[in-house]
């Protein structure tokens, strides 16, 4: 008689899938509740993550850690350049915006969660997801698991999107970045240079230059991006075809209508595509969008409402709508830069600078309500 043999299950309360800023987010979140939590990845840490490294006043502001032996470099002076002729520089004595290493700034943020008592494991592949009412369970390497909620915490490629939801990323917004070594000349302030492709960018950081490339409206008739675009860029400003650590990504824009179906599984930052399209800017959103998916499951468990979906796609429609403000100025930006450069030099910069430099999301700046509902 053959005997089928019964998987183990392995139990939690929530399951973390991914263990960069959204999910480290979410777990110190959850901790405060006394939660069992497994946070997973498929890499170890310290690893390499594509990412210019800035991190704004108003991302700052959302860590519950303290971070500030990690800056390099505070961006007190912006330059914003439209062509050969035309720029705007802006200035805030606080600083728009912090550079880190983004491999340090992980690093230490994953360290200081698995101190919060939250157990982690590295993985290699995420093979079935499947859920109901009740729980979601999960095939994983060789190991069953089971938890209450999920959370997609795992970046623009996101297995857990691609195994649980209808939403496709068609990914059509893609940056190059890559490393310039300092070479003792004057310091260089934060950058950003509006060409045919969208935008490049150059973020000072201790001992290089953060440098990158990338186009962040998708129109029929934008050029490809190409590695060698970076070269070309890099060899005009810089006078050198040295970069080191050259990395192509996508970044995940396009969530601007996310919002979730499932009542156990929710996807934070890039998974939901919910980086801003105007600059690029993703961890600020990574990280209040773990924060408020573990505070609507923080208030199902304390009340036992069964609301945590409703919960946090309220949020989601505060922070969505915040997106589509963000592909309007987008839109107005690289679609008309000479519009935009009066615009700026008439006091909308001014304005942008100064709102960035008191934490100020774009709602605010623009005069409208925050975006952060209170529960």
């Amino acid at each position: 008689m053959h005997h089928n043999k019964t998987k183990c299950i392995l139990k939690y309360d929530i399951i973390i899938v991914g263990a960069g800023p959204s999910g480290c987010t979410c777990a110190f979140e959850l901790r405060k509740e006394n939660k069992k939590i497994l946070l997973i990845d498929k890499h170890s840490f310290p690893r390499h993550k594509a990412c210019a490294g800035g991190i704004t006043i108003k991302a700052l502001q959302q860590l519950p850690i303290d971070i500030s032996h990690l800056i390099q470099h505070c961006s007190r002076k912006m330059i914003f350049r439209f062509d050969d002729k035309r720029k705007i520089e802006l200035f805030n004595n606080s600083g728009s915006c912090v550079m880190v290493v983004r491999e340090e700034f992980d690093n230490y943020y994953f360290q200081e969660t698995l101190k919060q008592d939250i157990e982690f494991k590295k993985i290699k592949k995420i093979k079935n997801i499947v859920s109901d009412t009740n729980k979601v369970i999960l095939d994983i390497d060789d190991t069953r698991y089971e938890c209450s909620y999920l959370i997609g915490a795992d970046g623009a490629n996101s297995s857990v999107r691609k195994l649980t939801s209808t939403l496709k990323f068609k990914n059509p917004v893609y940056a190059y970045e890559g490393l310039v070594k300092k070479n003792g000349v004057d310091e260089m302030s934060t950058e950003f240079i509006f060409n045919k492709y969208g935008y490049a960018w150059i973020f000072p950081k201790k001992d290089h230059y953060n440098v990158g490339i990338g186009n962040l409206i998708n129109k029929v008739n934008t050029p490809k991006l190409k590695k060698k675009d970076l070269y070309d860029f890099v060899n005009k400003r810089f006078k050198t075809d040295k970069i080191d650590k050259i990395t192509g990504f996508p970044i995940g824009t396009e969530g601007e209508n996310y919002k979730t179906i499932n009542d156990k599984i929710f996807l934070v930052g890039d998974a939901a595509g919910l980086a801003e399209s105007l600059l690029g800017e993703g961890i600020y959103n990574a990280i209040i969008s773990g924060k408020y998916a573990a505070k609507s499951i923080i208030n199902d468990y304390k009340n036992g409402t069964f609301q945590a979906k409703d919960n946090y796609n309220f949020f989601l429609k505060h922070l969505t709508d915040e997106l589509k403000l963000y592909k309007k100025g987008a839109k107005i930006l690289y679609g008309f830069p000479k519009i935009s450069y009066f615009m700026m030099r008439l006091g909308l910069g001014k304005k942008f600078m100064d709102g960035y430099s008191n934490g100020k999301t774009l709602s605010q700046i623009m005069g409208k309500s925050k975006i952060l509902p209170n529960y």
